[in-house]
């Protein structure tokens, strides 16, 4: 093992320990965040969704310090709502390029050659490739110690590709292709090890999968 205390985490270049602590706690879910202005559509990366609730369903992303110009972030704050859309394994180079700084007048969707879908009743884009596509109402937001911002959301609808999820609404990832992120620039393909019962004191394990 390689021990790393305070005074060699700060003696690390910026970038390589950017790189590293984003990376320490190990894999996120990949997503891109639809938003509008109502003229220009939006589109951004994002490795900071969250699950807060299941009653009622509530999702957490973080933001980082607004000492920059936020698009996504100010989409949310004037239309309240925003999608969240499931990166799958043939999207990752499209999906990491909505991490350049576009203009705020240039849509991602046709920058980076992801396809946009607009439904019915939606002020907001979905990435019509994304096997999960989440419809989010902003909820509040908290400040956090390092001045970034926790904001919290509820999810109003959601669509999932049919060979996805089975009878007892259990999603399988592996199934939806879904991807993970390491890092801020490194993705990963999910593979499903195995599904366990709910977990009691003086039973072991079992495997539940169908």
């Amino acid at each position: 093992m390689i021990e790393f205390d305070s005074t060699q985490i700060e003696s690390i270049p910026k970038r390589e320990r950017a790189h590293l602590i984003n990376n320490l706690c190990g894999l996120r879910s990949a997503n891109l965040i639809g938003t509008s202005d109502g003229s220009e559509d939006n589109l951004a990366i994002f490795n900071s969704v969250i699950h807060l609730g299941s009653n009622p369903p509530l999702l957490g992303i973080v933001f980082r310090p607004l000492t920059v110009e936020r698009h996504t972030y100010n989409n949310i704050k004037e239309t309240k709502y925003f999608s969240i859309n499931q990166i799958t394994r043939t999207m990752t180079a499209n999906a990491h390029h909505t991490s350049a700084k576009f203009e705020y007048q240039q849509s991602e969707f046709e920058f980076c050659g992801i396809k946009s879908l607009h439904r019915e009743g939606c002020v907001v884009p979905f990435v019509k490739e994304s096997n999960i596509q989440i419809l989010c109402t902003y909820s509040r937001e908290h400040m956090l110690e390092n001045d970034c911002i926790l904001l919290t959301a509820t999810i109003e609808r959601f669509w999932v590709n049919s060979d996805s999820i089975n009878k007892s609404h259990w999603l399988n990832h592996e199934k939806a292709t879904s991807t993970a992120i390491g890092g801020l620039d490194a993705y990963y393909q999910v593979s499903l090890i195995d599904r366990y019962n709910y977990a009691q004191p003086d039973t072991a394990p079992k495997s539940i999968l169908d």
